[in-house]
């Protein structure tokens, strides 16, 4: 796809920025500017896609680092909003001999979000959003507020459930805005886990059974195991590669910037998103887990960006 028709389509992501504190064993730590959603953005736009980033941090050093890292990367910040009486969100993040994170968070965000200027979607604009940042109550009016927005312009809607464990507490409360979410997508995306924590399922046929009251196109990811990609036609089963992963970290964010950028490059809309051809579905399910694979060789969050034409191709 030429360099022309990536910008043309934009791609809208809304959700938390924290900085990464990582510990690989040991006393040692690498700070990195994370978030699920700006991870994404950030592989997005290194591939040349326009990516505006709808988020909150702090007006404090860490929140300048970041800031700095997004306009490096030509990610758009003119949609976030930069506390000056809050510090920047910390994650920290703890490899496992596997190269699993577990997490422990801080923040000190306002209770409510300010008003935001809002994005003028079209129609083959692209929205991602998700993490427990989609469904805090606090923030749910600015959520409601893009999602409207973008479900008006009949953009792309792409929903990334990535929920941990450590909020199972608060689950069936916030059920009826896990399932407006699932309801406004376009294409829902899920791990095993994701499903397992939300509603008690396994067998990926059931996990579609439920999200497809909801959402006809569903992801389902299984960690270095097969992934499986849902539609109202069929679905498919695609095999990951064996790799001795440097960091897991990202590579869900990964893989969701990777489908995104098949979308970005190709000529698939709500218009004909239910009808996608096998051999276009195949292609963007290559993408992702190209993105995720990369990432999961890598210290950082995000892609290099310095894929060769028809990179997915080995994927497939």
């Amino acid at each position: 796809m030429h360099h022309n028709q990536l910008k043309s389509r934009k791609v809208y992501t809304l959700g938390e920025t924290v900085l990464d504190i990582v510990a690989d064993g040991g006393y040692s730590f690498q700070a990195v500017p994370g978030g699920s959603v700006l991870n994404a953005s950030v592989s997005l736009s290194r591939m040349g896609v326009d990516v505006n980033l709808i988020s909150e941090f702090g007006a404090d050093k860490a929140g300048n680092l970041i800031d700095e890292f997004l306009k490096a990367n030509a990610v758009q910040t003119g949609f976030c909003t930069r506390y000056k009486n809050h510090k920047t969100s910390i994650a920290l993040a703890f490899l496992d001999s596997s190269k699993k994170a577990s997490y422990s968070f801080y923040h000190d965000s306002p209770e409510k979000s300010d008003e935001i200027l809002l994005p003028v979607f079209q129609k083959e604009d692209i929205l991602l959003f998700g993490s427990f940042y989609s469904v805090k109550p606090n923030r749910r009016d600015l959520l409601l507020k893009v999602l409207h927005k973008a479900v008006e312009a009949r953009s792309v809607i792409y929903y990334d459930l990535n929920i941990r464990k450590v909020h199972s507490n608060d689950f069936d409360k916030l059920m009826i805005s896990f399932l407006d979410n699932i309801s406004v997508a376009t294409i829902v995306k899920g791990s095993d886990e994701d499903f397992m924590n939300l509603f008690g399922l396994s067998d990926p046929a059931a996990v579609y059974e439920k999200v497809s009251q909801h959402c006809k196109i569903l992801i389902l990811t299984r960690g270095s195991k097969p992934a499986q990609v849902f539609t109202p036609e069929y679905s498919r089963i695609y095999t990951v590669p064996e790799i001795e992963p440097v960091s897991t970290i990202g590579a869900g964010d990964s893989f969701n910037a990777g489908f995104i950028y098949g979308l970005v490059t190709s000529g698939i809309s709500t218009d004909n998103i239910a009808d996608i051809p096998v051999a276009e579905l195949d292609r963007l399910a290559a993408c992702g887990i190209a993105f995720a694979t990369e990432t999961c060789l890598s210290t950082q969050n995000y892609i290099k960006g310095n894929f060769e034409p028809d990179f997915w191709k080995k994927y497939i």
